[in-house]
């Protein structure tokens, strides 16, 4: 017996992409600044492998307590290798193997400032 439908399923409303709370924090000052920041932490390279960008913007997660997203400016280039899954060495696939072989991601947003300071020189 199938169970396939002749019609898809509609929604009953409209999913929004983006909520009401978020799009009100991008058009704020703070929210364009950090969007600025992390535009140009992409155009860097990978701070742990060194490929060239684009990167990832990666939000430091380790020793966070809580459910709250880090600030746009406490952000990491990331190469998709060392961010995003299925990779083994991405931290969002093992994130104490990681942290056991890199340090705490936090660590290097002093790297990252100086990587931004020697872009405006």
């Amino acid at each position: 017996m199938s169970l396939l439908r002749r019609t898809p399923l509609k929604a009953k409303t409209r999913i929004r992409p983006v909520s009401k709370k978020r799009a009100a924090k991008r058009q704020s000052a703070e929210g364009r600044a950090g969007m600025l920041h992390m535009k140009r932490v992409k155009a860097l390279p990978c701070v742990i492998c060194g490929k060239p960008g684009p990167s990832d913007a990666h939000h430091c997660i380790h020793d966070r307590y809580g459910t709250d997203k880090r600030s746009d400016f406490a952000v990491l280039p990331l190469c998709v290798e060392c961010h995003r899954h299925p990779h083994p060495n991405a931290i969002h696939t093992a994130k104490q193997a990681w942290r056991d072989r890199n340090g705490p991601d936090y660590q290097f947003l002093p790297v990252v400032a100086d990587m931004l300071a020697g872009e405006l020189n």
